[in-house]
């Protein structure tokens, strides 16, 4: 075991690789080689220095790796790691190269995608996995991880699920890197496909605007975002016929921007907002201070219950002193943690669905100022 135990962080410096590296060096209960990697030496060193000087018993090293370059497979090779945690997004517009990779070397892999379209496919690299003997899981992060964690705790209430509504709620003082930024802008304005009411629909990314409610941070505007859940949860729940997301942002006019924005892509004004994720990036963190540390989550599933009769039920989450953005680095860790314990037989590449229970991820944030709640909500 003591061989298979070097953990490698690609993007380890960035803004959900960080705090992944941060929680994996402070953990007790794991003997790792942990490894951290970016395109910086001087910025890997640098995060692995401080780690070390927090935990000293800790074994932790700095790197410089990128995934584009000619010799990452090679470079990969030579480390040889039990498990690879992919945080460098944005995962819009990237290839498998990093998972195939992982096949060659054979090593674990898990990655926190965000794109739908990244994490739909993943599961053609099914075949190749399962002859290398390694677990490639896409999207252990709140989408779709967590989401359909949430879905596996309500299905059972119900004898026939017919909707499932998700939004996210950042809190604003929440940072954002430009990898966020980027996957943010990405669908500003592009057409995609939604599951309502048993059609598919075209719908535009920030567009469909909704006010959301939430017990702890009252109601915000949101927009449609493409995410995974909305191609995975309807093979995932068969029968149902809804299946939508929304982001609210807490500051209307932020929000009503991207709702102009998006009007100006349709348009052909502006094709592609990513390519300015960098000023963007950039003014979010102007103006942080604009308002509050608080964020949320919401679930609903809707369907017949056991009596027949209509109802909905409802997951909150809250977060709050900036501690939302532990919240999609947690899957990752629990399945590694999991896989360092020989607690997951299975191999093969697989979206992160059915991996992991919503106790797991839950304890694993209850160090943070994180709460939940369940409420039912009758239908007439």
């Amino acid at each position: 075991m003591a061989e298979q135990t070097k953990v490698l962080i690609l993007g380890g410096t960035g803004h959900f690789g960080a705090r992944i590296c941060r929680r994996l060096a402070n953990y007790p209960d794991i003997d790792i080689d942990l490894v951290i990697t970016s395109r910086s030496q001087a910025n890997a060193e640098s995060l692995a220095d401080k780690l070390r000087c927090k935990n000293p018993e800790a074994t932790i090293s700095g790197i410089a790796m990128d995934q584009n370059s000619l010799d990452f497979v090679a470079d990969l090779k030579k480390l040889a790691p039990f498990a690879l945690i992919h945080t460098a997004g944005p995962y819009q517009g990237q290839d498998y190269r990093v998972a195939n990779a992982c096949i060659e070397v054979g090593s674990h892999y898990i990655d926190l995608a965000d794109s739908r379209e990244f994490v739909a496919d993943f599961s053609s690299l099914d075949d190749p996995a399962r002859r290398a003997d390694v677990l490639l899981v896409s999207g252990a992060s709140t989408l779709p991880a967590l989401s359909s964690a949430v879905v596996d705790v309500l299905k059972p209430k119900f004898s026939r699920v017919s909707a499932i509504e998700i939004s996210i709620a950042p809190g604003h003082q929440t940072p954002r890197g430009r990898s966020t930024a980027a996957a943010i802008l990405s669908y500003c304005g592009k057409p995609f496909k939604t599951l309502r009411d048993g059609e598919w629909r075209t719908v535009y990314g920030w567009q469909d605007m909704r006010i959301q409610k939430y017990p702890a941070l009252g109601s915000r505007i949101s927009g449609a975002c493409d995410v995974p859940d909305l191609s995975l949860l309807p093979e995932y729940i068969p029968g149902v016929k809804t299946v939508s997301f929304h982001a609210a942002l807490e500051a209307p006019w932020e929000q009503l921007a991207l709702w102009f924005m998006a009007w100006m892509s349709r348009v052909r004004i502006v094709n592609d907002w990513s390519k300015y994720a960098p000023f963007f990036a950039a003014l979010s963190e102007r103006l942080i201070s604009f308002g509050s540390d608080r964020g949320g989550m919401h679930v609903r599933v809707s369907g017949d219950s056991k009596d027949g009769r209509a109802a909905s039920h409802n997951w909150y989450l809250t977060a709050e002193h900036n501690h939302g953005p532990e919240i999609p680095c947690t899957p990752a860790i629990v399945l590694l943690k999991k896989l360092l314990r020989n607690e997951i037989p299975q191999r093969g590449a697989t979206p992160c669905l059915g991996l992991l229970s919503l106790a797991e991820i839950l304890n694993e944030l209850s160090d943070f100022a994180i709460s939940s709640e369940i409420s039912i909500e009758a239908n007439n």
